[in-house]
């Protein structure tokens, strides 16, 4: 018997190390006191035959929600799935000090068939629209880093029209045709087109085609059954590789992980199609990190997220360090803080949790959390234990469904929603429309652990009830058919999104990323609470690649290469969408607000994300900043990261705080910040 155990513990092991991460459980939410409702906004009918759960959060929302004709970004197209044409353009970029916006037009227009659209696959990376018209039909998987627009089509001719002028087509053979009064080519599986906007394409048939052409569209002579794929090219070079490679393409993505000690990697294996080498294009944190992939640096567009670069591979393998950290500051307290320390924590102890929103009652135990956490660093039993106590009996009307604000289990979606989200989509932030469901629930998530270090009946009496808040935004496993996987995680950025069931014309977006970054690093002290391992190790991979994503697009130091220059001199995202970034936040444009969501909540992942050197660029631009006096806590403890001495001296003198921290917890960063 004691062979047998041994045999599956080995075999766990090896499973969780391949990266099949089982389910953190399979209960029904409705049992774990999540009462069950319908929710008010069905889903759509762009959603085709698909069934819960539904991945509410995913970059490709666009297509689904509202009228479910705005843009998605494919890195380098912008891309417009209507009802009658999928359209696509190749942006250019305005750039000023306030925003860096993609340029969206229809340059090109595939017209599909009359039929109503919908989603009839996805998977961890992409997503597949069809238009199915009885013998017609049209077929597009939208694939992120694709060098091609990809549209497979039976029985039916091709017409392709755009808003510019078609000044000259050529074919395979070089012969050249002026695009006017429907002139016939002779048969082409290759066709180049220049436009009047300086933009030239090459369009792909795995077949030879005769095309009509004129001034503002092309049109198959005959009905055709197979492939075509559209790309952009701005020198020939790039055009001989994209010519090589033009056989093979990307319908699809699915993405596994594996975990070897404090070493992660993410293996994307592309569900290719045709033959040959299958080109497709990486984000700049891919270029850091890919492991023995074949580059092409003749393929390389510019795009809002910096230079993406030809990859010529059927699968990529990335790799990453990942953190070694779990409860407390890898540096230790100064001496000469302590006893001041120590007096700060004794007052703020006794500090209680009132609000009632799952967003801000989040932020709240948080600060309870970190409170808990320091005073065991500081070896006060007494204080850590009153603490827990006060958040035990704050979040279990949470966990028990008990409180006016409950949490509920959608049965549309598939997913944790708040009583009054769920009623309207403006409360709780659109909580109830799956907006910022990891900020909120990571709150939550990293309380129960932190209540759960010190008292583990905690995590056995409430074990199904904590794990709801991880299954929704970090649910690994299809074999939990109640939460979608990974609900906020974009696998190609590494980064999250946090907008839900909205319609915005610039695409998902996300500001807070140290809040995203504060959701995995609960998850990873859950797993450590629970003796968790897959859990832990999960997380701490989950939270390696947001902070990669982080300060790779949301920091903007003078090195940086991502965004133009008159940009710059921001050294900050306030919120990145899809085709856009902005030095803004939705709730004010006050310097600090921008700055301190990126930053808040200082914890032991923050020393990972706010290096010193980036520091001593970005606090220029808040160091001036006075009001509002309750963030400027979050402006001391960034001051803190270049200057300990002089950030003490700032604390010293608060006397507000905003909700997610405390004098204890400020004075704590301050005197744990590495000499």
């Amino acid at each position: 018997m004691t062979q047998y155990l041994a045999l599956i513990a080995v075999l766990f092991l090896a499973l969780a190390a391949e990266g099949r991460f089982g389910p953190f459980s399979t209960t029904d939410p409705t049992k774990a006191h999540r009462r069950p409702v319908d929710h008010p906004l069905g889903p759509s009918r762009y959603w085709g035959n698909m069934q819960r759960p539904y991945p509410t959060n995913s970059w490709w929302g666009n297509l689904v929600v509202g009228t479910g004709e705005q843009t998605l970004n494919t890195f380098p197209y912008i891309i417009k799935a209507k009802s009658r044409a999928v359209c696509f353009n190749r942006p250019g970029f305005t750039a000023t000090r306030e925003y860096v916006i993609s340029h969206s037009l229809d340059e090109w227009c595939i017209e599909t068939p009359n039929a109503e659209r919908r989603i009839t696959s996805h998977d961890d990376m992409s997503v597949t629209v069809t238009y199915p018209a009885g013998g017609e039909e049209m077929t597009f998987p939208f694939v992120p880093g694709s060098p091609f627009v990809v549209a497979e089509t039976k029985n039916m001719k091709v017409k392709v029209r755009t808003i510019m002028a078609l000044l000259k087509v050529r074919d395979e053979r070089g012969k050249e045709y002026k695009p006017e009064n429907g002139v016939v080519t002779e048969p082409s599986d290759k066709y180049t087109m220049e436009m009047n906007n300086g933009h030239t394409w090459v369009a792909y048939f795995d077949r030879k085609v005769s095309l009509r052409l004129y001034l503002g569209y092309i049109v198959t002579v005959d009905n055709f059954s197979g492939v075509l794929k559209f790309a952009v090219y701005e020198s020939y070079g790039m055009l001989r590789e994209l010519d090589k490679h033009r056989n093979a393409y990307s319908a699809g993505c699915d993405v596994d992980y594996r975990i070897n000690g404090d070493r992660g990697s993410i293996q994307y294996s592309w569900k290719k199609r045709g033959s040959g080498d299958l080109l497709m294009l990486s984000l700049p944190h891919h270029q850091k990190h890919l492991k023995n992939v074949r580059r092409v640096p003749a393929v390389n567009y510019r795009t809002i997220r910096g230079n993406v670069i030809g990859m010529a591979a059927d699968s990529w393998v990335l790799e990453l360090e990942l953190p070694t950290y779990t409860w407390d500051s890898p540096t230790g307290v100064d001496g000469r803080r302590l006893e001041r320390i120590k007096e700060a924590l004794r007052a703020d102890a006794d500090s209680q949790v009132t609000q009632g929103d799952p967003y801000f009652f989040g932020v709240a135990i948080g600060r309870l959390a970190r409170l808990a956490l320091i005073a065991d660093q500081l070896n006060e039993g007494a204080i850590a234990m009153k603490i827990r106590n006060n958040m035990e009996s704050a979040i279990v009307p949470w966990l028990m469904g008990s409180n006016p604000d409950a949490l509920l289990y959608d049965k549309t979606y598939g997913g944790i929603v708040s009583t009054k989200g769920i009623r309207n989509p403006g409360e709780d932030f659109g909580n109830g429309y799956y907006n910022d469901h990891h900020f909120h629930y990571g709150y939550h998530v990293y309380a129960c652990a932190v209540i759960g270090k010190g008292n583990p009946a905690f995590l056995s009496r409430y074990r199904e009830e904590i794990l709801t808040y991880a299954r929704d935004y970090a649910n690994p496993s299809k074999d939990d058919k109640y939460f979608p996987t990974f609900r906020n995680k974009d696998w190609f950025g590494w980064h999250s999104w946090a907008a839900g069931l909205f319609e915005f014309g610039d695409g998902k977006n996300q500001e807070s990323t140290s809040e995203a970054i504060m959701s995995y690093y609960g998850l990873m002290l859950l797993g450590e609470a629970m003796h968790n391992r897959q859990m832990k190790d999960l997380g701490r991979l989950l939270l390696a690649t947001e902070i990669v994503a982080t300060k790779t697009y949301w920091h903007v130091p003078s090195w940086s290469r991502i965004y133009p220059d008159v940009y710059k001199p921001n050294k900050m995202v306030g919120v990145l969408w899809g085709n856009k970034v902005d030095y803004t936040t939705f709730f004010g444009r006050n310097p600090i607000f921008i700055h301190g969501i990126q930053m808040l909540p200082f914890l032991p992942p923050t020393e990972q994300s706010l290096d010193k050197e980036f520091i001593k660029e970005e606090y220029e631009l808040i160091k001036g900043e006075t009001s509002p006096a309750d963030w400027m806590p979050y402006k001391a403890c960034a001051r803190a990261i270049i200057d300990p001495d002089g950030a003490w001296n700032d604390a010293l003198g608060l006397r507000q705080f905003h909700t997610g921290t405390c004098m204890a917890i400020t004075l704590h960063w301050i005197a744990t910040r590495p000499r």
